[in-house]
């Protein structure tokens, strides 16, 4: 029996602003957001099984993904519209659950673009059904502006300079639902910005970027969160701004953090530094 084996890339973004301008009936949060894709990092390795096992079986490697894994919820819902034979799924992962890089996303999206490809037009599976970051992944985009809770997507022009990335994950996560916990109690007497004001610093960021000036520490409302609970994250900005980094930050509702760079050889001093820091858990070099 001849056995069809198929290997899809996933990739991961990071986040160039990101606030939170307010609740939605839906009980989701409103954002407006700055996504920039990073390469793929991990991958899927799918094969069809035509023996006698009725289920779908997932392996992961690399990195514990615990509890429920988003691709359960990718194929669930492809049943609903059409049969899918019961597939082995080996995900290897890079990045750890928690870091806000959107990499269970990136997986849910991969996996999409593969189902919808073997789909007619009504049976397709829509990314935002699955997750707020998918639809971004399933666009292809480098670049994007992101609106609502992540469904709405204005892809933005390739001419903007192409910068090399270190992403810096640490020891600690920091899953979602704690995070935006630890949000609503930081500012319970209302966000800090509404959506106008946010889109106006949006475009302030990609005129920055646009015209290859120093943009500094970059807006997160989930920063400030995160400093509270881990200060060494100030010692990690600090190198950004001494190796030479046009832009740091922290990546969605953290944990990890990362450093923008239009020469990449200023990763040698800023991988030197980090070295010292214990905490840090793993470096990931993006260009």
């Amino acid at each position: 029996m001849l056995f069809l084996i198929h290997y899809l890339q996933s990739a991961a973004k990071i986040n160039l602003t990101l606030r939170v301008t307010g609740r939605r009936p839906d009980g989701y949060h409103e954002l407006r957001s700055i996504f920039h894709a990073l390469p793929a990092i991990e991958s899927l390795t799918i094969e069809s099984d035509y023996g006698h096992n009725v289920r779908d079986v997932i392996s992961v490697y690399g990195e514990v993904v615990r509890g429920k894994n988003i691709l359960e919820d990718v194929l669930s819902s492809a049943r609903k519209k059409t049969a899918v034979e019961p597939l082995r799924i080996r995900l290897q992962k890079a990045i750890p659950p928690g870091s806000g890089l959107g990499g269970g996303s990136g997986n849910a999206a991969a996996l999409i673009s593969w189902l919808n490809m073997m789909r007619k037009e009504n049976e397709k599976i829509s990314g935002e059904e699955i997750g707020s970051d998918v639809p971004f992944f399933l666009s292809g985009a480098r670049l994007a502006t992101v609106k609502g809770r992540g469904e709405k997507i204005e892809l933005l022009s390739e001419s903007f300079p192409h910068l090399a990335v270190l992403v810096v994950i640490p020891s600690w996560k920091m899953p979602t639902a704690k995070a935006f916990s630890l949000l609503a109690r930081k500012y319970e007497a209302g966000f800090p910005m509404n959506p106008e004001t946010a889109e106006a610093e949006m475009n302030g960021v990609l005129e920055t970027l646009h015209n290859n000036k120093i943009m500094g520490l970059l807006p997160n409302d989930f920063c400030a969160v995160l400093l509270e609970e881990h200060p060494e994250y100030k010692l990690l900005f600090s190198a950004f701004e001494e190796s030479g980094s046009v832009g740091w930050g922290i990546t969605g509702s953290g944990s990890a953090a990362f450093g923008l760079f239009y020469d990449k050889d200023a990763f040698t001093p800023m991988i030197r530094c980090c070295s010292q820091m214990k905490w840090i858990r793993k470096i990931l070099l993006l260009e």
